[in-house]
């Protein structure tokens, strides 16, 4: 790419632009898909005591799933209920916090609890569990974690790229989660002088608060916000001072639940490197229609990213594809696997915007359950046919990294046994997402 990247936390001269991740009305038609109504069944005596093991991970058989991709929001869905009433936890420290109880109206939908917490600056990593009674008496018990983005992403500063000396300008503070109450810092002042530094008030569910100053002198400001450790800076030039500040590159991150914590993670690592934008959609697949094909378009028209990175093919993949004269042919035989190829070099020629971008994929990692590895190693397969003779495209074996042997749980790292796993058999833990993005990284500088 010609140099590293810069920055996540430093959005100079940007304009607010709205996040595509996965949003409430999104989150609801998944659940119509599903055929869920949920209603609430708070007791009048009073919820009981929960279990003591309730945040033991061991002993989940694996139930409930945390969805972090709606900015601010984490919301929990919890499988196979049969219609009983399911209790859901947040766990802090060893101690469940109560966050509500759900039943489904169709015993065979799952049950989903939106809006169950927020995000927090000061605790990124995230334990829930949840527990329901089935009909038969058995005891049905889920463990999850995520791993939320970092407070240098939350906020967006707007502020004039140019003044004239003597002029008094705006600056703007966003809060991108939604949320508020927060107080952070804001600091502007010439570059070398000592700043001057006010709190701004965002309480809870404000996310608008704006500051005036004048500019007294000639040469380069700095406007910057603290909070959390975190500062997010842009810059004002006063007068004729040089250029100004350029936007920083782009990197998309998109997918389905797979990319879930890899885009935290990648924005992290490359924290004034490079601006990362999120699209995480839960539940969608490139055999489900032609919607990423279309979706992929509108993306990189508005966007013009510089790098994409696609993690996708995990859960939802695996549906019947037209080959031949439009005949439906089912995974995961030859005919499929082109056409689901055919797809994916598609979208990763549109990423690649003509030689100006370039795309990191990510195979879907090895899952535990054996019928469902087939359609994985057919995809992974896809992926790779799908990549041949592309520059600027790199391919990541997320499979052969965390399972080179077939399906497990823990992997050696760096001399250490780390689980890399989620209980569902499916996902990366928070530890194999900060794995894979760091490989990502890698990745990227290697595509320069």
């Amino acid at each position: 790419m010609g140099h590293r990247m810069r920055a996540t936390s430093d959005l100079a001269g940007r304009r607010p632009v709205r996040s595509r991740r996965w949003r409430p009305a999104g989150a609801a038609a998944l659940a119509l898909a599903c055929g869920v109504v949920v209603v609430g069944v708070a007791g009048a005596a009073g919820p009981a005591a929960p279990p003591a093991d309730t945040c033991d991970a061991v002993v989940s058989n694996k139930h409930v799933a945390a969805i972090a991709t709606r900015p601010g929001a984490i919301d929990l869905v919890f499988h196979d209920s049969k219609g009983a009433r399911v209790v859901f936890y947040e766990c802090v420290g060893d101690r469940p916090r109560r966050l509500g109880a759900l039943r489904a109206a169709d015993a065979q939908a799952p049950v989903f609890l939106y809006d169950a917490s927020t995000w927090a600056c000061d605790r990124r990593t995230r334990r829930f569990a949840a527990i329901a009674t089935l009909p038969d008496g058995t005891v049905a018990r889920g463990a999850y974690s995520v791993h939320t983005p970092s407070c240098a992403t939350r906020f967006e500063l707007r502020a004039p790229r140019r003044m004239r000396p003597g002029s008094k300008a705006t600056v703007r503070v966003a809060d991108r989660w939604g949320t508020g109450d927060v107080a952070p810092v804001l600091c502007i002042g010439p570059v070398g002088a000592r700043p001057r530094c006010k709190t701004l008030a965002f309480p809870r569910a404000v996310t608008l608060a704006s500051r005036r100053f004048a500019a007294t002198e000639r040469g380069r400001w700095r406007v910057e916000l603290r909070i959390s450790g975190k500062r997010i800076r842009t810059a004002v030039v006063v007068g004729n001072a040089g250029a100004s500040q350029q936007p920083l590159p782009i990197v998309l991150a998109g997918g389905d639940s797979t990319m879930q914590g890899i885009d935290t993670f990648l924005a992290d690592e490359l924290a004034g490197l490079a601006y990362v934008r999120s699209d995480v959609r839960p539940g969608t697949g490139i055999s489900r229609g032609v919607y990423w094909q279309w979706h992929a378009k509108s993306q990189t028209d508005r966007l013009r990213q510089r790098v994409t990175v696609m993690s996708i093919g995990a859960a939802s993949d695996g549906l019947p594809l037209p080959a031949a004269l439009g005949v439906l042919t089912p995974c995961c035989a030859a005919p499929w696997i082109a056409e689901y190829a055919s797809r994916v070099r598609d979208m990763m020629l549109t990423f690649l915007r003509k030689g100006r971008g370039r795309v990191v994929w990510l195979t879907p990692p090895e899952p535990r359950w054996a019928p469902r590895a087939e359609i994985t190693h057919a995809v992974n397969d896809a992926v790779e046919r799908a990549a041949a003779g592309l520059q600027g495209v790199r391919v990541i074996r997320i499979d052969l990294m965390f399972s080179p042997n077939g399906y497990q749980d823990v992997m050696t790292y760096r001399g250490r046994q780390v689980r890399v796993r989620e209980s569902d058999g499916v996902h990366l833990s928070i530890a194999g997402t900060a794995i894979a993005a760091k490989a990502v990284v890698k990745a990227i500088d290697e595509l320069r």
